[in-house]
């Protein structure tokens, strides 16, 4: 159960309405020759830009149509013979389909797509305050130069075993049309000869899919964290009270219950970022029920309930909870706080994510790995953002209580004893 010390947001700092900037300049040469090639970077949406004009000067081919084949009704046979007939005119036909590769030609094409879309979805996401997976940049620049490689033998490879199919699908057509008076050694090798066929179709997909199905996994994967973050950034927008702090880059984003008594507890969401971890309340609640059962009336409720920082997290447990034969389990993530803290502890039922990650991206974040995870661009603020931190007096100038050091990113500090608002000095 948690236990609070003090309202939430007292003495806490207040973060500002603000995006994350770069630093304004270079304060050593080491900075300077950073900020000269960061400027050489290519952007990725100009590499975007450069895969969408080749893509449109080279289209893949569009995948070969074979008309249909006509079934003619077979002469009168036995039962059990017409039903095995069927199924291999069934079979040659599923067969027929997948020699034409069209779910190949598409992926190939879905490739093609990703690598001109995530980086302009990744710039967006980096205007919109997302400091964090500075790798994805390198990564997806690294699959576009691939791409280029690999494309060309893709399609020769595609050309290749399509022609080489359509060939044997004519052979294999003129052994099923045998079938229109048949005996049942006639349909034992006709059902022979469209198994062998089943065989080549399925080794020239795996040939041709086996050229690029690394590169559709590793785009997939990019797909989906660019998808996420997308979401947690959508969530943080969504709220009135959670505000970046200088150079504050978010991390993680998940439905939550906060369980103060048992498994009861506000739902929300649990943010966590490089400075601070949140939990905003976000749920409907009954405020008046029919008969003592059924709703009447209810109300949204939106508030930020915890906002501490990551250096005030002591100790960190994961575990899963309850399910059924490995099913239902409930990712627990339970927290103890320093008395620095608005709250000595608080556990967490995580709702989509595993808590295992939360608890070594806290650890992460303490230990300071984190900082090496920035993109390039957003690398030089980190040390501006340290000199205001370091730039609060000693001492409240109002009540002369002593001012704790603050972490990097807070602007504004609260004092605890007195309430006044106490702000870094000028730095040169």
């Amino acid at each position: 159960m948690a236990e609070d010390r003090k309202k939430p947001g007292m003495g806490a700092r207040r973060p500002v309405n603000r995006p994350v900037q770069k630093a304004a300049k270079a304060t050593t040469a080491g900075d300077a020759a950073h900020k000269a090639a960061l400027k050489r970077r290519v952007r990725p949406s100009v590499r975007a830009e450069a895969r969408k004009a080749a893509v449109s000067q080279r289209p893949l081919p569009a995948p070969p149509r074979r008309p249909a084949v006509a079934r003619r009704p077979a002469a009168a046979v036995a039962p059990e013979l017409t039903a095995q007939i069927n199924g291999i005119q069934d079979k040659f036909e599923r067969l027929a389909a997948q020699a034409q590769m069209e779910d190949v030609f598409s992926a190939v094409g879905d490739i093609d797509s990703k690598l001109t879309h995530l980086p302009f979805d990744l710039e967006a996401l980096r205007d919109r305050g997302y400091v964090h997976s500075g790798q994805l940049e390198d990564k997806l620049a690294a699959l576009d130069d691939k791409w280029d490689e690999v494309r060309p033998r893709v399609e020769k490879a595609l050309a290749e075993q399509v022609r080489r199919l359509d060939t044997e699908l004519d052979q294999a057509e003129r052994q099923v049309s045998r079938l229109n008076n048949a005996n049942a050694a006639v349909v034992k090798s006709v059902d022979t000869a469209v198994d062998a066929l089943g065989s080549r179709v399925t080794a020239a997909r795996r040939a041709v899919e086996g050229l690029y199905e690394g590169m559709k996994t590793e785009l997939y994967k990019i797909e989906f964290a660019v998808g996420q973050v997308q979401k947690m950034l959508d969530l943080i927008a969504g709220s009135q009270e959670i505000r970046l702090q200088e150079a504050e880059g978010p991390l993680l984003a998940v439905a939550t219950q906060w369980q103060q008594d048992g498994e009861d507890g506000p739902e929300g969401f649990l943010f966590l970022t490089d400075q601070r971890l949140l939990f905003e309340q976000r749920e409907e609640v009954v405020t008046k029920k029919r008969f003592g059962i059924f709703k009447a009336e209810s109300e949204t409720v939106q508030k930020l309930q915890i906002a501490v920082q990551v250096h005030e997290i002591d100790q960190i447990s994961h575990k899963e909870e309850g399910g059924f034969l490995g099913m239902g389990k409930a990712d627990i993530l339970e927290l103890v706080f320093a008395a620095t803290a608005s709250l000595s502890r608080a556990r967490f039922h995580l709702k989509g994510q595993d808590s295992a990650d939360w608890a070594a991206m806290i650890n992460r974040i303490q230990s300071g790995e984190i900082d090496d995870d920035r993109s390039d661009e957003y690398v030089d603020e980190l040390e501006a953002a340290g000199i205001t931190s370091a730039s609060f007096p000693e001492q409240c100038p109002n009540c002369y209580a002593a001012v704790p050091p603050q972490p990097r990113g807070v602007t504004v500090y609260e004092c605890e004893f007195c309430g006044a608002t106490i702000m870094p000095a000028a730095v040169e």
